[in-house]
C-alpha cells in the first residue's frame, strides 16, 4: 500500500500541481482547499500533512499545532509551505517538521523532502501485522 499524503492548500492551481506530483511519485494523496473540523482531519490518518502557512480562515501554523497537540497525529510529520519570508520562523514555534518556500519544485524538491520525513513512498509489511 502507498503511502497517504493529505495536502491543505487553498490555490486550486498549486493543489493540483503537488496533488500530481505526489501521485506521479507513487504516494496516495487526499487534497483539501480548506478543512471542516480537525477530526475529520485526525481521522484521514496520513503518514504526513503537507499544510500551505497562509490560507483564508486559519493559517497553517495553527493547524500545525493543533496536529502537534493531539495524541493521535503528535508523530505524523508536517511539512509547511510558504512564500512568506517568516516561514522558517513560524515552522520552528509550531514544531514542524520541515518547510518549503515557495516557488519551489514540485516534481524534485518536494518528494525528496517528504522521502527524508517519511521514507520510501510504499508502506512495508514487517511480517508483524
Amino acid at each position: 500500500m502507498n503511502k497517504h499524503i493529505v495536502i491543505i492548500e487553498d490555490d486550486q492551481e498549486i493543489l493540483d500541481l503537488l496533488t500530481e506530483s505526489l501521485s506521479r511519485g507513487g504516494y496516495r494523496v487526499t487534497p483539501l482547499r480548506h478543512i471542516r473540523t480537525f477530526e475529520e482531519l485526525i481521522d484521514l490518518a496520513p503518514d504526513a500533512y503537507i499544510i500551505d502557512e497562509l490560507l483564508p480562515v486559519i493559517n497553517g501554523h495553527i493547524i500545525c499545532m493543533i496536529l502537534k497537540s493531539k495524541p493521535q497525529t503528535k508523530n505524523t510529520p508536517v511539512l509547511l509551505i510558504s512564500g512568506d519570508h517568516r516561514l522558517e520562523h513560524v515552522a520552528s514555534l509550531c514544531e514542524a517538521d520541515d518547510y518549503l518556500h515557495k516557488p519551489f519544485d514540485a516534481y524534485h524538491e518536494l518528494p525528496e523532502r517528504l522521502r527524508s520525513l517519511i521514507g520510501s513512498t510504499e508502506i512495508v509489511n514487517d511480517g508483524n501485522a
